[in-house]
């Protein structure tokens, strides 16, 4: 008689089981990439928050020195305020024929790569050559 009453499920319990799985499996991943994602998005935030920094106190470094240039008696100043690793603030300030200051140039410059930095640059396959033979 318990054999009678006993209802099997439409669908196995292992198709069930299977697609719990899976669904789980799926999500692990999307978390683990937008983890992955909002980590490097943090770091890259970081470098330009500093680099913005970095930006504004030269260039308030270069307003006291346009400050200063146009109280005094100078003719010409330049300066170089360093910024970042590879970057800096050109600044220079002229006085024209009337004797006023002017605003030659106020540059944010980006040095050059050293020797060192382009040698460590991987070879690359610069693709078959006129005469080659295709392999």
């Amino acid at each position: 008689m318990n054999e009678k009453n006993a209802v099997s499920s439409p669908m196995g319990v292992g198709v069930i089981t299977i697609l719990t799985v899976l669904l789980v499996l799926t999500l692990s991943i999307f978390s683990a990439l937008t983890l992955s994602s909002a980590r490097a998005d943090l770091a890259l935030s970081r470098i330009n928050a500093d680099t913005v920094s970095a930006y504004y106190t030269a260039d308030a470094q270069a307003a006291r020195l346009w400050t200063d240039f146009s109280a005094g008696a100078d003719g010409e100043l330049e300066e170089v305020i360093p910024m970042t690793d590879n970057q800096h603030l050109y600044v220079h300030f002229i006085r024209d024929e009337a004797g006023m200051p002017v605003i030659e140039s106020w540059t944010t410059v980006t040095d050059e790569p050293s020797e060192e930095e382009i040698s460590d640059t991987p070879e690359l396959w610069q693709g078959i050559q006129e005469g080659e033979d295709m392999p």
